[in-house]
């Protein structure tokens, strides 16, 4: 099957509805699909809504998306992976690794190895396989194990990684209309049993766009992601009309939530350091900074303490639980302001408008949470699960697609009890007060649970205990026994913790 290298084209007809008229009138003439196990996995519809806040369900009107939600697994958010921007946590949620470890660090990011940078505007850069050989993305072992991809843009899709392309792929567009990728994906949908894809990926960037402009849930960014899930209505409709939407897994996620900044929350780097003697590949809630012409070890002198909304770590120093230390694009040092708050410099400030939305700060900040919502023959209807954790999404990819997973650092086992289970696994909400803590919720599933704290949600999964419940990650502990319980977050413990119940 030949390659597109250059955008799909189309040749479709002027509405949805023709499209799938004509397409299920052909269907109807055609045998009943085999038996698909040991076969061909059922089509897999991967999505993704930029920038989609995890809380932006309870604030739109959302028929589609609740339709989804109602049928489906609905986990309460999704927990990213650091830092909490585009490329870093899509290409995470398509490969099951870190951007530490995958290499795709930042939006902006600067190799040593190579003495380049990469850059979204850069469009050499941004197909150049080279930056993320660090992973396999799901596409990719798709084809190897003989199904055919299709991505309908997707971070890192359009260029040849690890020398395998998707069998169908655009080039990234934002002016392309959401409806022309909704018929592109219901035209690929129809196509002959030996060239329809098994993996299909679109990406929607509006409801971001104006996160950033607007500011988060402002009246634009909701009636976008109204009209939105209009759009994907017809999109669900089409489906149906094939015979396609029962038979078909579709998983919805976000790479990111959003929160609101404005002027008087910068922290600009030149208040304390000389800019001619550092590189920042990146800036914004998180500044990564190169040692060129200092010090790592003065840079971190100069900014710890500088500011009481910032912190600083030499790359040897940066928390454990970010998982951001290891890979050789991860900059000599990390400074991370607090969350509504921005680094940046006086001569940027001075000629760029500022934004009144952004995101890139901890993970676990509740409102840097995305979405997750999946429907379809794998799943048990009417699902909730507590906040799951983007870096598990390629060992589910992988499974629903019946891979061979490449090498990565998730587990399938957080949603294991959510595939095809009926009737729908339990989930239950406690709430403690903790000494030294304050008041704690925490949402419990068969395999994990999230700990939400001051506005943070941390994801942790369950592990073997002699008494009682307990569940751990990376400094994360939470320890259950009756109507008592311990736990500590990033080193600091909880104290005594009592159900308040």
């Amino acid at each position: 099957m030949p390659v597109a290298s250059m955008p799909v084209q189309r040749n479709l007809p002027a509405t949805v509805f023709i499209t799938t008229l004509l397409v299920g009138l052909l269907a109807a003439c055609q045998p009943a699909p085999a038996d698909p196990v040991g076969q061909r996995p059922p089509p897999l519809l991967l999505i993704s809504i930029d920038g989609f806040r995890h809380d932006y369900f309870e604030l739109i009107d959302s028929p589609n998306l609740d339709r989804l939600i109602d049928e489906g697994l609905h986990a309460d958010s999704l927990h990213h992976v650091f830092p909490t921007k585009t490329f870093p946590t899509h290409y995470t949620l398509v490969t099951g690794r870190h951007p530490g470890t995958h290499g795709v660090v930042a939006n902006s990011m600067w190799d040593p190895e190579r003495d380049a940078r990469f850059s979204l505007g850069d469009r050499t850069a941004v197909g150049d396989g080279y930056w993320y050989q660090g992973g396999e993305p799901i596409w990719v072992t798709a084809e190897k194990q003989g199904l055919t991809a299709a991505t309908f843009f997707w971070p890192g899709s359009e260029a040849k990684i690890h020398r395998v392309r998707p069998t169908y792929w655009r080039p990234y567009d934002g002016s392309v209309p959401h409806m022309e990728r909704i018929e592109q994906v219901l035209e690929w949908s129809t196509l002959p049993d030996d060239e329809r894809p098994d993996l299909m990926t679109l990406y929607f960037s509006r409801v971001d766009s104006l996160g950033h402009s607007r500011g988060p849930a402002a009246p634009a960014v909701l009636q976008a992601a109204e009209e939105l899930d209009a759009e994907l209505g017809e999109l669900f409709d089409g489906l149906e009309s094939l015979g396609l939407l029962d038979t078909m897994n579709i998983i919805l996620v976000s790479d990111h939530g959003m929160s609101a900044v404005d002027i008087e929350r910068y922290i600009r780097l030149d208040d304390y350091l000389d800019l001619s003697k550092i590189r920042v590949s990146d800036w914004g809630p998180a500044a990564q900074i190169w040692a060129t012409d200092m010090d790592p070890d003065a840079i971190v002198e100069a900014l710890d303490g500088a500011h009481p909304r910032l912190r600083v770590w030499a790359k040897a120093d940066i928390p454990d639980r970010y998982r951001f230390g290891s890979h050789h694009r991860v900059p000599d040092v990390l400074a991370e302001a607090d969350p509504g708050w921005m680094i940046s410099s006086a001569p940027f400030l001075a000629q760029r408008q500022p934004p009144r939305g952004m995101h890139g700060w901890d993970p676990a900040h509740g409102e840097q949470h995305g979405i997750f919502v999946a429907r379809g023959p794998a799943f048990a209807p009417g699902s909730r699960a507590p906040a799951m954790r983007s870096i598990d999404s390629y060992a589910l990819l992988a499974h629903l697609l019946r891979l061979d997973p490449a090498e990565h650092e998730g587990s399938l086992t957080p949603f294991e009890p959510y595939l095809a289970a009926t009737p729908p696994e339990p989930y239950r909400v406690e709430h403690y007060h903790c000494d030294s803590a304050g008041p704690v919720e925490i949402r419990i599933g068969p395999a994990h649970m999230a700990l939400h704290m001051d506005g943070y949600i941390h994801v942790l999964d369950r592990v073997e205990s002699e008494e009682g419940e307990r569940f751990a990650e990376v400094d994360l502990v939470f320890h259950i026994q009756g109507e008592r319980a311990q736990g500590s977050v990033d080193g600091t413990n909880l104290g005594q913790c009592v159900r308040a119940d």
